[in-house]
């Protein structure tokens, strides 16, 4: 089962409209902010979460009567995406989608980023989307067929320290056996040029972020 999280980064109704349409029978959260934008796409979340410090009061008097409100006190020890992340992994969902989570506010998108990282403790994945950008987080080989890639260039960065043996076959720029570390940029900005890829590596957490533009 697939949770979308729209969150209080940037996000705009349409591309909210378009993700919500892809996918079938998944669990809606508006976190915090994020319920204004469930408004202007027209539609209800399952359920709306946060401490509402950036959500219009009026705004959440009405939404409360119309899904689950899980409300959380302003000063707490996680943010208001983290709480709903959690909720939506104790409901069952395997695969987290988190929208509105980049922005202006990098603090916000970098612990959205390390969200990823928790998601896959548990077993299950995540990705951060925005209009430009796919970034999911991987710690085991997998496989990539070009048609689904969400933009044309593919970018690959170690999560901690270093990523060992990393292996890139189907790219314009192939590796083999490369040791991807912090401080150095030799993943950014390849290219799919076969209609799968292949991503393989031995050692460590690996970043891939697939970008449009």
């Amino acid at each position: 089962m697939t949770a979308i999280l729209a969150c209080g980064g940037t996000l705009t109704a349409a591309f909210l409209r378009e993700s919500v349409a892809k996918e079938k029978e998944a669990l809606l959260y508006a976190v915090d902010g994020g319920l204004a934008v469930f408004e202007q796409a027209g539609l209800v979340p399952d359920y709306l979460v946060g401490d509402f410090d950036t959500a219009p009061g009026e705004l959440v008097g009405r939404y409360e009567t119309k899904c689950t409100t899980i409300r959380h006190q302003p000063e707490k020890d996680a943010t208001d995406t983290e709480l709903a992340i959690d909720h939506a992994l104790a409901s069952g969902a395997d695969r987290i989608v988190l929208l509105g989570a980049s922005g202006s506010r990098l603090d916000h998108t970098f612990a959205n980023v390390h969200m990823l990282y928790r998601v896959l403790l548990q077993g299950r994945m995540a990705e951060l989307v925005n209009e430009n950008n796919r970034i999911t987080l991987h710690d085991k080989p997998f496989w990539r067929e070009k048609r689904e890639l969400f933009g044309t260039y593919l970018s690959f960065l170690p999560f901690f320290g270093e990523v060992t043996g990393v292996t890139l076959s189907g790219v314009k720029y192939p590796l083999t056996e490369k040791t991807l570390t912090a401080g150095n940029s030799l993943g950014i900005s390849n290219e799919a040029i076969e209609e799968n890829i292949k991503v393989s590596f031995s050692d460590g957490y690996l970043l891939m972020i697939e970008a449009r533009d």
